[in-house]
């Protein structure tokens, strides 16, 4: 019996002591009830709508151009090209084609190879590009990386 009054007693004397902390919320603090308990200073809107937006720096994306022709048969501008220094998906491969004063920027999907990511052919009809020469380049971005390959340039056929 004595055994159960000691535990008793002690579970009495925590729970009236934990009923300090419902009663003084801030126990343990040297602040007021009646002060604020954010942890940093709050700004003003003038003070947040100053502050600059920071930028993302995204990796180098190696971007390659393997091939790239007029395919008269078929009547298609193609040109194939890969990410060389990386294999993921996510993606977008962008075929920067110009003719002329003209330049057309046209999105493909990209996907990854075992240790490339390659970009979907990209077939362009030759009956709206016109005759002459054509510079084209690939341009590859995802959320971790941006490149654009070197130029080629590429015949269009009478």
């Amino acid at each position: 019996m004595k055994k159960f009054a000691t535990v008793f007693a002690a579970t009495a004397i925590a729970l009236s002591l934990s009923g300090c902390a419902l009663l003084y919320p801030n126990w343990g603090t040297t602040q007021s009830p009646g002060t604020s308990q954010s942890a940093a200073p709050s700004q003003s809107a003038s003070e947040s709508a100053s502050a600059s937006p920071t930028t993302v720096k995204k990796n180098n994306a190696k971007v390659e151009i393997t091939d790239a022709y007029a395919d008269v048969a078929a009547g298609t501008l193609s040109v194939v090209a890969d990410v060389a220094n990386i294999a993921q998906d996510g993606g977008t491969c962008t075929l920067i084609l110009k003719i002329g004063a003209n330049t057309t920027r046209l999105p493909f999907k990209a996907e990854a190879n075992v240790t490339t990511t390659q970009c979907h052919p990209m077939d362009v009809p030759l009956s709206g590009l016109g005759k002459g020469t054509a510079i084209v380049s690939v341009e590859y971005a995802s959320a971790d990386y941006f490149g654009v390959s070197p130029t080629q340039s590429v015949v269009i056929p009478n």
